[in-house]
């Protein structure tokens, strides 16, 4: 059952959640907060459905009379059947804060699908335009099909159909007596609009696949998951069931109501494509996603060469000339044929895939910079402090930032995180990263907040120290080796998170495959006896932290001997007097226990081995991470203080990292359990 629904208001109460459950199909959206009124049709009592938690189908709602359209009542939750649509004559509609109207499709649109054997529309002339002649007359040509006689083919006045389901349409007996009977002509709704290019902006009505298999609507998850929402696309144009390319597929498509079909392509016509050029192109720069960049750049700016678009080696893809015409895929020149953020090109690499191509795109004749958090930050910057590229706000729209101010692919702080701008970024397993900005030099007599001091000074070192006999004592403390030798240690505070130091790596993207996390240690030597648990991924600090956090391919599994640390409440200070702890595995100078994992109060001193280390203080009864070691200047030397990373101060970092690790993890899960059978960039 196909139903049309239309908004006319400022009311945006929709009824998903109704339409849903009513059809089990497609609804079309046609008149949402509008009544209708028709003098010959009063409402009946028995026409009016309440609805509460538990919405009836329309097939149970059949029965009760043959209607053409249903409106919702939002304010009394109850569904009033009409048995006339907004076509007929003697219908008005009246603007209605409080109702949506539905309406069935086959009775309102100038369309068919294949034969139009459900086409009950209102067209009433032929395709040479003779009027009709009424279904129920037998002059001046005479016929057996009386609508009394055929009821369920809606042989009402002189409007054209299709009661035998003949190849050629629907059709009528004319009032001309010299024509018996003509086809009407009606388009089909593949027709009705055409798609230029690939069909990235087609906005037509055509709502079946190329196979005949009706359209699920974009807004509903039955019978399909999917991630493609109208609320998160509100520009790709997901109204109803339509046919859309939401994607850059190689033509519009949609989900089907088939549970064993999940998607197909639609059969769109393809407008003509004229003898006009594209007068955006541009060769030598880009501006925007660079989408009419039709230059000659074909070296990634590593220096690898592009694989030709009309190539499968190294890399198999859909993006050849032939399936993407329109988008210029000569030779192996950088482009941009899905809306991505930049050009990009296939590499000649085996090991890298694809690659953004960001070199020679406009840049500041200044150097640019921000003020206080950079919450007002309007530069156009739109890569990272790695260099990779900024990936479209537009695309994280359900990430819970503000959507005001936010163009493009440029650096901006919505959440007014306090150490910077950041973006979204285009490598699928970095979810977001600061970007390279520094904070603008500061004006005289102009107010700026006190910062809090990011670091703890304390002159002490780890120099012999007591054993620690029992595991909850440390139970946190991971040790981050480097092939099959101890390196950092580091601080277990969630199941698959460590804290550390960021210097106990290279870079913010080393080669992770001779680094593991071991748990539950209270001894190196017993190293071989614990699992080595691999490092997905390292997050960098903010810029001066000195802190990074490590991403375990795998939760660490949790016991008496290997437990979480918790973090301690954002901004807050250790009081003097507070007991507090320094864990690690540092140089003993003959004090004795090598090798074994040490914990030291105050004062105390850090020695290498020791670095990213928890200082770990007792509030009552819970403790928590105050502080993390980081590299200083040498083992206990004499004036020479260790200096500790205030954990507090970066707390808002920390949960920042978890939240959008945690939303990619879901992304990609659901990505993995709905994503159709279609291979391109990011797929």
């Amino acid at each position: 059952m196909q139903l049309f629904h239309t908004r006319f208001s400022h009311s945006h109460s929709l009824t998903h959640s109704l339409t849903h459950s009513l059809t089990h199909s497609q609804l079309l959206h046609l008149s949402l907060s509008s009544d209708l009124h028709f003098p010959s049709f009063p409402l009946l009592p028995s026409y009016s459905l309440h609805i509460s938690y538990h919405p009836v189908l329309i097939s149970q709602l059949l029965p009760v009379c043959s209607y053409r359209a249903f409106y919702f009542d939002h304010q009394n939750r109850k569904c009033h059947l009409l048995p006339f649509d907004r076509l007929m004559d003697g219908a008005h509609r009246e603007h209605r804060v409080n109702f949506d109207l539905y309406e069935k499709k086959d009775y309102v649109r100038e369309c068919i699908i294949g034969s139009g054997v459900n086409y009950k529309g209102r067209r009433a002339v032929t395709k040479a335009n003779i009027p009709c002649q009424s279904w129920t007359e037998s002059f001046p040509h005479e016929h057996t099909f009386q609508p009394a006689r055929l009821g369920k083919k809606d042989l009402n006045g002189n409007f054209c159909r299709n009661p035998k389901n003949e190849s050629s349409g629907p059709w009528c007996f004319t009032t001309d007596p010299e024509v018996r009977h003509q086809e009407c002509g009606l388009p089909q709704c593949s027709q009705v609009e055409c798609m230029r290019c690939n069909g990235e902006d087609y906005k037509g009505p055509m709502d079946h696949t190329e196979s005949g298999k009706e359209c699920q609507r974009w807004d509903s998850s039955k019978p399909h998951r999917h991630p493609y929402q109208p609320k998160k696309y509100p520009d790709k144009g997901l109204n109803d069931n339509y046919c859309r390319n939401p994607d850059n597929r190689v033509r519009p498509w949609c989900y089907t109501m088939d549970p064993q079909t999940p998607w197909e392509y639609c059969n769109i016509s393809v407008c003509d494509p004229g003898n006009g050029s594209d007068v955006d192109a541009t060769s030598s720069c880009f501006s925007e996603q660079g989408q009419s960049y039709h230059g000659t750049v074909s070296v990634t700016p590593s220096g690898v060469t592009c694989q030709r678009w009309d190539s499968q080696f190294p890399h198999n893809h859909t993006y050849s000339p032939q399936n993407y015409k329109c988008k210029d895929l000569r030779e192996n020149y950088c482009r941009n044929p899905d809306g991505a953020e930049i050009p990009w090109c296939f590499t000649t690499d085996p090991n890298q895939r694809l690659c953004f191509i960001f070199s020679f795109s406009l840049s500041l004749s200044v150097p640019d910079c921000y003020e206080d958090n950079g919450g007002n930050y309007t530069g156009i910057l739109s890569k990272t402090r790695s260099g990779i590229p900024c990936g479209l706000w537009a695309n994280h729209s359900s990430s819970g930032e503000s959507s005001v101010g936010l163009e493009r692919n440029l650096c901006r702080n919505p959440d007014q995180d306090k150490h910077g701008p950041w973006c979204h970024t285009t490598d699928p397993s970095i979810p977001w990263d600061y970007c390279k900005l520094k904070r603008c030099k500061k004006i005289k007599n102009c107010l700026h907040p006190i910062s809090t001091s990011c670091f703890i000074h304390k002159t002490t070192r780890i120099v012999g120290g007591a054993q620690v006999h029992k595991a909850k004592d440390g139970s946190w403390v991971v040790s981050i080796q480097k092939g099959n030798t101890h390196w950092c240690g580091g601080s277990l505070i969630r199941e698959e998170w460590v804290l550390t130091d960021q210097q106990c790596f290279s870079s913010c993207v080393p080669d992770l495959s001779e680094y593991s996390v071991q748990v539950g240690l209270l001894h190196l030597n017993s190293s071989l006896d614990h699992p080595r648990l691999r490092i997905a991924h390292v997050v960098c600090g903010p810029e001066g932290s000195n802190l990074a956090l490590l991403k375990l391919a795998k939760p660490a599994p949790l016991s008496e001997h290997a437990f979480t640390i918790q973090l301690p409440v954002a901004g807050c200070r250790v009081t003097d007097g507070t007991n507090c702890l320094m864990y690690g595995w540092g140089e003993t100078k003959g004090t004795g226990y090598e090798g074994a994992l040490k914990a030291v109060s105050l004062p105390m001193g850090v020695c290498e081995r020791d670095y990213g280390g928890p200082l770990v203080c007792q509030e009552r009864e819970s403790k928590v991470i105050v502080g993390v070691s980081i590299h200083g200047r040498g083992c206990a030397l004499a004036r020479r203080p260790a200096i500790f990373v205030n954990v507090a101060y970066y707390s808002g970092w920390i949960h920042k990292v978890f939240i959008h690790y945690s939303r990619l993890e879901e992304k990609l899960l659901e990505e993995a359990q709905t994503k159709p059978l279609h291979s391109g960039l990011y797929h």
